[in-house]
């Protein structure tokens, strides 16, 4: 019983330390790619906007993008939490 409680333990601990490191701690430049993509999906990109909020946590990563009329959150996170392909969602006024 002792030994599963340590193997659940170090499995706990490596899977913590993966969700930092993807989320928190990697290169953060083609989740923004495809956030800025999601948002496009929302407003015309054409127009003036930019990041005005960006928000790193184990589970995933959200950021607003701001245009003169409107802003459009969005929410990107792995399919699976610790694997998958990572999708970012638009949510805001057309």
């Amino acid at each position: 019983m002792k030994k599963a409680r340590t193997v659940f333990a170090l499995l706990l601990v490596l899977v913590s330390g993966w969700l930092a490191y993807d989320n928190v701690l990697s290169d953060e430049a083609p989740i923004l790619t495809l956030a800025e993509q999601a948002a496009c999906t929302v407003k015309k990109c054409e127009e003036k906007h930019g990041m005005t909020r960006l928000s790193r946590h184990p589970f995933g990563q959200s950021m607003d993008y701001t245009w003169r009329d409107g802003v459009v959150s969005v929410g990107c996170r792995r399919a699976f939490i610790v694997a998958g392909e990572r999708r970012c969602v638009a949510e805001g006024t057309p």
